[in-house]
């Protein structure tokens, strides 16, 4: 039993390669199997980086379709005031003329009417002179 012949030097050896060939066996898939879960894990990172991109890109562009709308409400908006106070201003100016032509007549007419108030005293002066008798 002390002697170690070549035939048990070779089942050691046969038994190491056996084991080595299983532990390689089953170590391989592993490997294999990690390699693919880290491509996984990056495609999904890349697809879930990408999915948070484009909603992103998605808000802003709704963000940026809603800044339009409103800018498009409050030109409209400003365009109707300035329309309407032109449109007063006009008015404004029309009823302006139309006073400033109805002072005009009324003082046209109110000096006419003083004028013939005026040469008519001088009438009445004039009448009251040959009639009344002058005072010496």
């Amino acid at each position: 039993m002390g002697n170690i012949t070549p035939e048990d030097v070779l089942a050691v050896v046969g038994i190491l390669g056996t084991i080595g060939a299983i532990f390689l066996y089953f170590h391989k898939p592993q490997e294999d199997l990690d390699k693919r879960q880290l491509i996984a894990d990056k495609e999904l990172d890349s697809k879930a980086t990408v999915l948070a991109q484009k909603e992103m890109e998605n808000k802003a562009a709704l963000l940026a379709q809603q800044v339009e709308s409103e800018k498009i409400l409050n030109e409209k908006k400003f365009t109707e005031m300035n329309t309407k106070i032109d449109t007063s201003i006009l008015v404004l100016q029309k009823d302006i003329q139309i006073v400033d032509s109805k002072v005009n007549n009324l003082v046209s007419s109110n000096a006419t009417f003083h004028l013939d108030m005026s040469n008519k005293m001088v009438e009445l002066s004039t009448i009251l002179r040959e009639r009344l008798p002058q005072k010496l």
